[in-house]
């Protein structure tokens, strides 16, 4: 098995309410870059696939056929406490604030605005 050019054998997938919002949110506060943006004739997402650091996560608008669901994602960055608080700034409910795990990452954990759930990490010093 040989996934496309640029693809894990993994990728996420998110259906939410309001694609546009998922993009801009993971673009400022992960520093997402669009990689292919596909549009329905009335503008709505009909695919749009993000890289993120090394990986990729794919999202649409959903439809009557597909309809929204919440996922939760788990995401190592550089700084917990910056990426934590740029995603509350940008509407992100908070989950949990930074704080060193038993398992000895630094995690926070927030809600961005389309109802996902995000866990970000590094490794404690």
């Amino acid at each position: 098995m040989r996934p496309s050019h640029g693809f894990l054998p993994l990728t996420p997938y998110f259906t939410v309410a309001d694609a546009d919002a998922l993009i801009r949110f993971c673009q400022i506060v992960f520093d997402a870059e669009i990689l292919k943006d596909s549009r329905h004739d009335d503008g709505t997402v009909q695919h749009v696939r993000l890289q993120i650091k090394d990986s990729l996560i794919m999202l649409n608008q959903a439809t009557e056929e597909f309809a929204a669901t919440v996922s939760q994602m788990h995401l190592y960055v550089d700084d917990v406490e910056a990426t934590y608080q740029l995603a509350l700034a940008e509407g992100a409910d908070s989950l949990m604030a930074p704080m060193i795990r038993p398992h000895g990452d630094r995690m926070a954990g927030f809600t961005d605005p389309t109802g996902n759930i995000w866990w970000v990490a590094s490794a404690a010093e």
